[in-house]
């Protein structure tokens, strides 16, 4: 492939075709998401007070911020770095929501299988390889195929910053419309295999 030449803030890069496509239909597809109206639940705050009770111990206030944040937007990044507490909100997130929602369709995913194992033993919740929740099977090219859509009301994605380019942009485009997704990592931490720093470029 040819390079391309792309300016933003008045600097130029330079990209691959498919990668600066990928990149610029992942933001326009994120900004898709987020217009989705929601409305914070009318229980939360006593929710929280539940769970503090419950646990013994009471959320800092950026933490409750957090929560409130991620239970009330159509699209949300957790990052901090190791001991922030983002595994304990994971659980948080993932109790109070299934508290208030029995019905609706939970998805819990991180890109790798070790990833998805830690995030289904510290929440309690099942969870699986990105892949296996996308549906994508490789093909004897060593080619994925098309993404299946997350028949899910809130996705919770652990470890985002492994995520690269072509993996965040099949699971962009695999969320339905309405649906709550929340993206959990740190940019410090194991960067993605394949092109494309997607948590950093997010955050």
């Amino acid at each position: 492939d040819e390079m391309r030449a792309c300016t933003f803030d008045g600097t130029k890069y330079i990209y691959l075709p498919d990668l600066l496509s990928a990149e610029q239909d992942i933001a326009a597809r994120l900004g898709e998401l987020a217009t989705f109206p929601t409305e914070s639940p009318k229980t939360l705050e006593s929710d929280i007070r539940v769970l503090e009770l419950t646990q013994g111990f009471e959320y800092a206030p950026l933490q409750r911020e957090a929560i409130r944040l991620a239970l009330s937007s159509r699209v949300m990044v957790l990052t901090g770095g190791p001991g922030t507490g983002k595994t304990m909100l994971q659980k948080a997130l993932l109790g109070i929501y299934s508290r208030n929602h029995p019905s609706k369709e939970i998805v819990c995913c991180a890109p790798t299988g070790r990833a998805a194992r830690r995030m289904e033993q510290s929440t309690g919740f099942p969870a699986s390889t990105v892949h296996k929740a996308l549906g994508l099977i490789a093909g004897e090219d060593g080619e994925y195929g098309d993404p299946e859509t997350l028949d899910a009301d809130l996705i919770l994605v652990d470890e985002v910053s492994m995520l690269d380019i072509y993996l965040a942009g099949d699971l962009f485009d695999s969320v339905k419309p309405g649906s709550q997704l929340i993206l959990i990592g740190d940019a410090d931490q194991l960067p993605s295999v394949g092109p494309g720093a997607v948590l950093s470029e997010m955050i």
